[in-house]
């Protein structure tokens, strides 16, 4: 909207579970149930100078289990960073910032607040990006209570130590995500992106089983007016998640 200055955007996301089995207290199969979620999301954004931006998301969710439902209004907030100059930029984030409105039998949780930080730099003689991440800056001590991940050793700064290494050093880490893409092509049309999450990789690892819980791949590829991306997460030896997008400029073709 150039003319308040403001950039506005929506959009909806739904998860079905699928059918459920319903069960007695007897274990006795009685039927089947429902679950779903769906998210409503409107959000606004705009330039306070050349370099700085602020961006707003509303939300709105729902969530459903056979005839009970619950619901939620969060909010998200973001400061954004850029210097093209320089090929940097940075930015802060709040995250699910808000509270329960209906609930499930009368028992109220807290959303899943998050205060993130996230730097971006391109190197100058180099086509590939760099993005480190940021997260649970609000919450320092992130690891949980796992006897598989430690030794019963205590070190001298009185932190006991994990199977694979310190646990303060470990729960560092736990904080950070790691990003690169590779720019390729003419006009930077192909993309070639990879991706390290520590504190996936710790939760959903298995012990004794080699697995890429944590890490994350993907390509894209620009083709006339539009860009095609995939990517695929991997969180467990079960399996993982496939992204696919299409995206396009609706400004060039009016």
């Amino acid at each position: 909207m150039p003319k308040i200055g403001f950039t506005l955007q929506g959009g909806v996301q739904y998860m079905n579970y699928g059918d459920i089995k319903q069960a007695d207290e007897f274990g006795n199969i009685t039927g089947q149930v429902k679950a779903s979620e769906t998210t409503f999301t409107l959000g606004a954004a705009r330039p306070l100078s050349d370099r700085l931006s602020l961006g707003l998301n509303l939300r709105f969710g729902v969530s459903t289990l056979d005839l009970y439902q619950a619901s939620m209004l969060g909010a998200d907030a973001g400061l954004l960073y850029s210097d093209t100059a320089r090929l940097f930029s940075a930015a802060v984030v709040l995250r699910n910032a808000g509270v329960q409105l209906v609930t499930y039998n009368d028992l109220r949780e807290d959303l899943p607040f998050d205060i993130q930080i996230g730097v971006s730099k391109r190197l100058r003689y180099l086509p590939f990006r760099m993005t480190i991440i940021a997260h649970h800056l609000h919450d320092w001590d992130i690891r949980y209570d796992d006897p598989n991940l430690t030794t019963g050793d205590v070190s001298l700064f009185g932190e006991e130590s994990s199977k694979k290494g310190n646990a303060g050093v470990d729960n560092f880490f736990r904080h950070f995500i790691f990003n690169g893409e590779f720019l390729l092509g003419r006009n930077e049309g192909f993309r070639i992106r990879l991706g390290y999450n520590h504190l996936r990789k710790r939760e959903l690892s298995v012990n004794n089983y080699r697995s890429l819980a944590g890490f994350s791949g993907g390509v894209g590829l620009k083709i006339n007016r539009f860009r095609v991306d995939m990517g695929y997460g991997s969180y467990h030896l079960a399996g993982g998640v496939v992204h696919f997008s299409v995206g396009t400029n609706l400004k060039d073709f009016f």
